[in-house]
């Protein structure tokens, strides 16, 4: 079984260069400037192909075949409480909530068109500022520095900012004069299994299309290997060419970016949309992608303290960290997220910048200390350790693997 990303065997789980170090051990149409896209030669498409993990062969499914509607019983009415849900005005509910978020969102999604060595490849982006710059998958932004942007009937040229492996996600700009429309960043912190959400993009060559779905799970990799940071995952299918697409609440606000799908595309990882702003807070503020290293090690803990299992293990002496943190202290926090295990770890190590101070609060025998930490780049090859018992195996500890 396995995992592979729209972006490239770069993509999901790769690499992270994260605050800690060496390796896994116990982790936005206004018109604006219309210049039209010069002519390009007719080579044959390639569609951005969702990664996969097959678990049964593909069966053949046949027509659908015409239904009677469901009907449900309604209980007696009580006063001063509202009547039940029935099937069919459940299913005019969620219809008029993904027309309203197609409505909303759809102006600021567009089609993403590039080539490489073996031709053209198609995907999805939607923008998120009213200048033009919008989020695609990593394959489209490392095929090459230039590309195709389709928003509504009108073709503009791009280029791109930065393509970042780690995240899966490349950043794209359409230069114009006039503001784009663009989607609204949410919370992915909000989310709770069970929320809502509709994926919108542009599978195969067909119009813009949605999923609709619900959050199934927060997770931090698959089958042991990690993600760069904790992916929203959701029951919803996700189609070849939509690599970079929106996921979007019901208030039509982008919370992820599509990755990768599950179980034949019929479920999918997402990148939360804060991740995305992490990236373009590197680009604008360094023009590259900064993560950020303290130089230490992390493993589970038998004996938590206030809550959490992730204790420091070693300390690089050359790591910004060696002067106020000690090996034993339990990290409680690091930034604005709060640490409870090693995993949390993992997640959190992914939005640290180098050069830019981190608040980090630990426990040191019981007691509990906050120190300002200015993070560094990390030196060639250096990414977080983290230790973990295996689960079933008393006693025993295993890596988690970084990377495809």
């Amino acid at each position: 079984m396995s995992l592979r990303r729209f972006a490239s065997s770069a993509g999901v789980g790769c690499g992270l260069v994260a605050i800690f170090a060496v390796s896994v051990v116990g982790q936005l149409r206004a018109q604006g400037s219309k210049p039209a896209a010069s002519p390009r030669p007719e080579v044959p498409l390639r569609v951005d192909t969702p990664p996969r993990l097959e678990q049964t062969p593909r069966v053949n499914v046949s027509p659908e075949v015409a239904t009677p509607a469901l009907s449900v019983p309604t209980a007696p009415a009580v006063p001063g409480v509202p009547p039940p849900a029935t099937v069919q005005n459940l299913a005019d509910v969620i219809s008029t909530s993904v027309r309203a978020v197609t409505d909303k969102a759809g102006p600021a999604i567009c089609r993403v068109e590039t080539e490489d060595e073996q031709g053209r490849l198609s995907g999805t982006g939607f923008f998120i500022d009213s200048d033009g710059t919008l989020v695609t998958s990593y394959t489209l932004g490392n095929a090459s520095e230039d590309l195709v942007v389709t928003l509504g009937d009108e073709k503009f040229p791009a280029r791109r900012l930065v393509a970042d492996g780690r995240s899966g996600i490349s950043l794209v700009k359409v230069d114009t004069t006039e503001p784009l429309p663009f989607i609204k960043s949410g919370d992915p912190r909000a989310l709770t299994v069970g929320t809502p959400v509709i994926a919108l993009g542009y599978p195969l060559q067909l119009p813009l299309s949605h999923s609709f779905g619900t959050v199934a799970g927060f997770d931090s990799g698959f089958q042991g290997r990690l993600f760069a940071t904790r992916h929203i995952r959701a029951n919803a299918v996700i189609q070849r060419g939509e690599g970079g697409a929106p996921l979007l609440s019901l208030d039509g606000a982008a919370v992820g970016v599509l990755i990768s799908g599950v179980e034949g595309s019929n479920g999918l990882f997402a990148l939360p949309i804060d991740a995305v702003e992490k990236v373009l807070h590197d680009y604008r503020n360094h023009r590259r992608l900064r993560p950020g290293w303290l130089g230490a090690d992390v493993r589970i803990t038998d004996a938590p303290e206030h809550g959490s299992t992730a204790r420091l293990r070693v300390l690089n002496s050359k790591g910004p960290g060696a002067r106020e943190l000690r090996p034993g202290d339990v990290l409680l926090q690091i930034g604005s997220w709060k640490i409870t295990c090693p995993e949390d770890v993992l997640n959190a190590s992914f939005y640290v910048t180098a050069s830019e101070p981190v608040e980090v609060r630990v426990s040191r025998a019981g007691k509990v200390h906050t120190y300002t930490i200015v993070p560094m780049d990390p030196p060639e090859g250096e990414v977080l350790k983290v230790l973990r018992q295996d689960p079933g195996t008393a006693g025993a500890t295993s890596d988690l693997k970084l990377g495809p």
